[in-house]
C-alpha cells in the first residue's frame, strides 16, 4: 500500500531544546507575583515539585497527559489560593515558564519539510504539556505551514507511545496505519508507539547522538541521520 502520510516528532527531531528548570520556575514566580499572588518562593517550590511528581507518575504509568496550567493551578490551590486553570494569569505564567526555553532548529528541517509536504499529508505528533508553546514555536520557525495536522498530548490527553495519540494523527489525515510513516528520536515513545499502532517507524539518529538504544519491540523499521534521508526512503 503506498505511503500517503508522514508524521513527525517535534523535540529532538525538528528542534533541539535547552532549559534551566530553576530559571523557568523563577520566571514563572516573578510573573505570578506581578499578578498579585503573594507567597514564599520556597513554599511554592516545594508544592510545585510535589505536584509535578504526582503528574509524572500518571504520565509514565498511565500515559495520561495533563497540561501545565492544571499543574500550576493545583500547586497554587494547595497553597490556599482559589484559582482555576482558565484564569488568564495562569496561562500567562505558563507562557513565562516556557519563555526562557532556548530552541534551535536542525538546519535541514525547512528544506526536508518543504519537499515532503509536496507529496504527502504531513502531521506533527508531540508529547508536550503546553500545546500553545508548541504552536508558537512552529510559527516562530516558519514551520506551521508545512503541517496538515498538529496533534499534541496535552490536547489529546494521551502520551506516546499510547495508541490513541497515533490514532488521532491517522484520523486527522484520513489515512490507514499501513499508509503512514512516522519519524522520531525516541525508541520507546516514537518507534514503539508507531509500530504498535501499525505505522512504519523511522528512528532519527543525528551526528554525535548516542541517545537511547532501541531493543525488542522498539526496533525501528528504518534508521536515518537526517530528515533528507527520510525523503530518499519515501521515494
Amino acid at each position: 500500500m503506498p505511503v500517503k502520510a508522514v508524521g513527525f516528532d517535534f523535540f529532538g527531531t525538528l528542534v533541539e531544546a535547552e532549559a534551566d528548570v530553576n530559571e523557568c520556575i523563577s520566571s514563572m514566580c516573578s510573573h505570578l507575583d506581578d499578578c498579585g499572588f503573594s507567597f514564599d518562593d520556597d513554599d511554592f517550590l516545594e508544592s510545585y515539585r510535589a505536584t509535578v511528581r504526582g503528574y509524572r507518575i500518571i504520565r509514565n504509568e498511565d500515559l495520561r497527559e495533563v497540561n501545565n496550567r492544571v499543574w500550576l493551578c493545583d500547586t497554587l490551590n494547595k497553597m490556599g489560593f482559589d484559582v482555576e486553570a482558565s484564569d488568564p494569569a495562569i496561562g500567562s505564567a505558563v507562557e513565562r515558564y516556557f519563555g526562557v526555553w532556548r530552541l534551535s532548529m536542525y538546519p535541514e528541517v525547512p528544506e526536508a519539510l518543504e519537499r515532503i509536504s509536496r507529496g504527502y499529508g504531513t502531521g506533527l505528533v508531540s508529547n508536550f504539556t503546553d500545546s500553545g508553546f508548541l504552536h508558537r514555536s512552529l510559527r516562530r520557525f516558519g514551520l506551521d505551514g508545512f503541517f496538515d495536522s498538529v496533534v499534541v498530548s496535552d490536547t489529546v490527553g494521551w502520551r506516546k507511545p499510547h495508541p490513541s495519540i497515533f490514532e488521532h494523527f491517522l484520523n486527522s489525515l484520513r489515512v490507514e496505519a499501513e499508509e503512514a510513516v512516522y519519524i522520531g528520536d525516541d525508541p520507546e515513545a516514537d518507534v514503539r508507539g508507531a509500530r504498535e499502532a501499525g505505522i512504519t517507524a523511522v528512528l532519527i539518529r543525528r551526528q554525535g547522538d548516542d541517545g537511547k538504544n532501541p531493543d525488542g519491540d522498539a526496533l525501528p523499521d528504518y534508521v536515518v541521520n537526517s530528515l533528507l534521508e527520510l525523503e530518499e526512503l519515501l521515494a
